[in-house]
């Protein structure tokens, strides 16, 4: 049986470009910043959001899920994170809607997708520097990953996620 509430979520995330291949490397170590790093990164991207979602928990798995907006450059989406409580360190991102993915979070693992949008699918590697999932004990979720579309530069994010009940 399903427990779900109401709630209001506020996300945070700095986007920069690095100097990596994730479809060629195995290893990236050397993409351990600090702070500093990203602050004197080039034009680091700052976004944060507002939003109402939705919290439920039902076999075993918990579900944060919410809609996109133009903010983001999503709107018509709807996305929702989820992990199993078994295993709180691998985090699910699944995107429906206007754009569509399926992105697996596991801390120092590399993961391959497809992400498709209105004009055509993409392929997209992710490798997870850092999880912080605290959502059951705290309503935070903290990312720290590399992500790269086939052919494009790759990005360094760090997204976190605050249920504010």
């Amino acid at each position: 049986m399903a427990a779900e509430r109401e709630i209001r979520i506020k996300i945070n995330s700095v986007r920069y470009e690095v100097e990596a291949s994730l479809f060629s490397a195995e290893e990236l170590e050397d993409m351990i910043l600090t702070e500093e790093d990203i602050e004197s990164a080039l034009e680091p991207e700052r976004m944060e959001i507002n939003t109402e979602g939705v919290f439920s928990v039902s076999d075993g798995r918990v579900e944060v899920s919410y809609d996109e907006s133009e903010a983001t450059g999503m709107s018509g989406s709807r996305t929702a994170v989820s992990f199993d409580v078994k295993d709180e360190g691998i985090i699910t991102m699944l995107r429906s809607g206007s754009v569509s993915t399926a992105l697996v979070f596991e801390k120092g693992k590399r993961h391959h997708c497809v992400y498709s949008t209105p004009y055509m699918p993409f392929e997209i590697c992710v490798k997870t520097i850092d999880v912080k999932n605290l959502i059951a004990e705290a309503g935070t979720l903290e990312l720290d990953y590399v992500i790269e579309i086939r052919g494009a530069k790759a990005e360094r994010n760090r997204f976190s996620m605050k249920i504010i009940d």
